[in-house]
């Protein structure tokens, strides 16, 4: 009788914990507030969402960039942290010197060669907008005014799991940043019940098109970014990435990561090696690559990455089933942004894994092809599960 009574105990305490975990949050842990999410951007709403789960974990996205603005899970003390760099208020994403943080990224990511493309014998010149060298020679992200910049539909719901989930749509016209096609772009994030976020792209176009779309969140598992993450421990499982020029810019060779600064197949610090002399790392500051996924083709996903801070114990895991992987450790910030809890965000404050078809893919016919038809629909997944490490 005694053992049920504590069995009994246990499980009304573990539920009033879980009741109030994510209102403790609201309380103490600082989530963001709709109040400084709600702006009206070319004639439309932004919009603040929150997800929670059942073990107390919650996540906030917005409409502005179907952007992903944070994430709280428990670290090995059972404290609750926030993983994913932002900004408390929607103004800090519009005015960032890093665009990108936590949004949908396209109609492509990554860099165009000279912002130019060619498809059935059409020449698409695209925007020079990438501020990484000089001069000013890319297409990046989609362009001036791509996906992260644009106010996209949204709303909330639950699966049949009961896990509740964000569903943004933006629809973009023939020509808009010289893409063509009508494109129907949707991107779903469901909070699961083990602390996952599971991200599912779509997308449909009347004409023959380009798409490759990824997610730019900066993670920092610490939950203090003034903490760099060159400590946290990485394991990428490829064997070989893509080789890039001066410019970022891919040279067509796929090169395999034995013997090199790059080989992060077994766990090790981000940091570990960033002062090496190799052609690939950008000496003193660090990573900016493209790996080539060793996809599973037995399973719809494949585990490709495990982050993890031994500080805090949190983990995260990454699934997807596209190809490529870009790494990059953040080693742009320069301290200029401010982000949450009046942090300034300096080299390394975060790092991105981000889920992806090849760079520069229309200019290289030896990549996989990111071409769209008409009645075919672009799909991707990739999923970002947080733990602890054992």
């Amino acid at each position: 009788m005694a053992n049920t009574n504590k069995a009994l105990i246990y499980i009304i305490t573990a539920a009033l914990i879980l009741l109030n975990s994510c209102d403790k949050q609201n309380n103490n842990l600082h989530l963001l507030s709709s109040t400084f999410f709600t702006l009206i951007i070319d004639g439309k709403q932004t919009i603040l969402y929150t997800l929670k789960n059942e073990k107390g974990s919650c996540a906030q996205f917005t409409n502005y960039g179907a952007r992903w603005l944070s994430m709280w899970v428990p670290d090995k003390r059972g404290n609750f942290k926030d993983v994913v760099l932002g900004f408390e208020k929607l103004d800090g994403y519009r005015n960032a010197t890093e665009k990108y943080h936590g949004a949908t990224v396209g109609r492509i990511c990554g860099r165009i060669d000279r912002g130019v493309f060619y498809m059935d014998g059409d020449t698409f010149k695209l925007a020079n907008n990438d501020g990484f060298g000089e001069p000013v020679r890319n297409n990046l992200h989609g362009g001036v005014k791509g996906f992260h910049a644009v106010v996209w539909n949204g709303k909330m719901g639950k699966n049949s799991y009961n896990e509740e989930y964000v569903e943004f749509t933006y629809f973009s016209k023939d020509g808009e940043e010289g893409f063509p096609g009508d494109l129907n772009a949707k991107v779903t994030y469901t909070l699961t019940s083990d602390n996952s976020i599971k991200i599912e792209y779509e997308a449909t176009s009347n004409k023959p098109t380009v798409v490759n779309l990824t997610n730019h969140a900066f993670f920092n598992l610490s939950g203090n970014p003034k903490n760099n993450i060159l400590s946290h421990r990485l394991t990428l499982k490829a064997d070989s990435f893509v080789e890039c020029n001066q410019y970022l810019i891919p040279t067509g060779k796929i090169l395999g990561v034995e013997g090199t600064p790059l080989d992060f197949r077994k766990p090790i610090n981000v940091g570990k090696n960033i002062d090496s002399d190799y052609d690939q790392v950008f000496k003193g500051k660090g990573f900016a690559v493209a790996y080539v996924n060793n996809l599973d083709s037995s399973k719809p996903l494949t585990s490709v990455a495990m982050l993890e801070d031994t500080l805090s114990g949190i983990t995260m895991e990454v699934k997807t089933d596209q190809p490529s992987l870009q790494f990059y450790n953040g080693w742009l910030f320069n301290g200029k942004d401010i982000g949450k809890g009046n942090i300034h965000y300096n080299e390394s404050a975060g790092l991105v894994l981000e889920t992806q078809q090849y760079p520069d893919a229309p200019n290289h016919n030896n990549f996989p092809s990111i071409r769209l038809e008409p009645g075919k629909v672009y799909h991707h997944t990739a999923i970002y599960k947080f733990g602890i490490s054992l």
